[in-house]
């Protein structure tokens, strides 16, 4: 077993498969960057199917070019955490209170994270450096975080653990990584998320129901399977605090079809 040492760490890209993680490994597969020993892919198993289907276009070619992919999954990646304790995983947003007059508006402590994704990925790590005392600084978590997403880097809470940000280091951004996909004739994947996740933009949550599909069922049957789980409150996983096939308004909810235009966006037709 090879011995891990701040001066050789394991080297590990956390690879969720969007835009940066994917341009990450990418790179390291290119040799744009240095050889990382593992792509670890944690699948919370509740990825959209575009997701899926790119992994499962794309790993042949990451292996093909020296880079190991590993998919580790959490033992328990129900959206309720068992059903004596009603625990939702999932940072859903709250109304709390009968009255109408007296409600509270909230949302819950995210724990999908750290259960779904974290902690499948540092056993995997642990059973591969073996050392039940690794050297600090014995492994680099490659994240794939740009340069316009700063503020989400972090330092590791664990001291065998150094996260690194080769794109904030490069002054990557999100766009950046697209234009260096598409130069490399490399596909530029879908946003990487749960389907049901609370955090989706608006405009996210009204393309899903636009396509439907198995992934707007999903999330439209995560959003029912929450709400009473914390009574006499609600839970929701739209910010409008509404049952998703409510909150989400798409033209065809009205029997209207979108409108097909031959000429560019840019020529002022829709504000005539």
């Amino acid at each position: 077993m090879t011995t891990y040492t701040t001066e050789r760490p394991l080297r590990i890209i956390s690879l969720g498969w969007g835009v940066q993680s994917w341009t990450l490994a990418a790179m390291s597969a290119l040799d744009e960057l240095p050889k990382i020993d593992y792509a670890i892919h944690a699948d919370t198993t509740h990825e959209a199917a575009a997701t899926y289907a790119h992994a499962e276009k794309w790993t042949p070619w990451l292996e093909d070019h020296g880079i190991k992919v590993v998919t580790v999954a959490p033992s328990k990646p129900d959206v309720m955490r068992d059903w004596t304790t009603k625990a939702v995983m999932i940072p859903a947003y709250t109304i709390n209170g009968s009255d109408s007059s007296t409600n509270e508006f909230g949302q819950i402590r995210r724990q999908c994270t750290n259960d779904w994704k974290i902690q499948p990925i540092r056993r995997f790590i642990r059973s591969t450096i073996g050392s039940r005392r690794p050297e600090p600084e014995s492994v680099e978590s490659w994240q794939g975080i740009s340069l316009d997403e700063w503020q989400r880097m972090r330092t590791s809470d664990v001291r065998y653990i150094k996260n690194v940000y080769p794109l904030v280091d490069r002054r990557i951004t999100r766009a950046h990584c697209v234009s260096w996909l598409e130069s490399h004739g490399l596909d530029v994947p879908p946003k990487s998320a749960c389907t049901f996740c609370p955090y989706h933009s608006l405009g996210a949550w009204k393309r899903m129901k636009q396509a439907g599909g198995p992934d707007w069922d999903r999330a439209v049957e995560a959003d029912d399977e929450i709400r009473d789980q914390r009574p006499p409150g609600q839970l929701f996983i739209h910010p409008g605090r509404l049952p998703l096939e409510e909150a989400v308004k798409i033209p065809e909810d009205f029997g209207a079809q979108q409108m097909e235009f031959e000429m560019p966006c840019d020529s002022g037709h829709c504000f005539v």
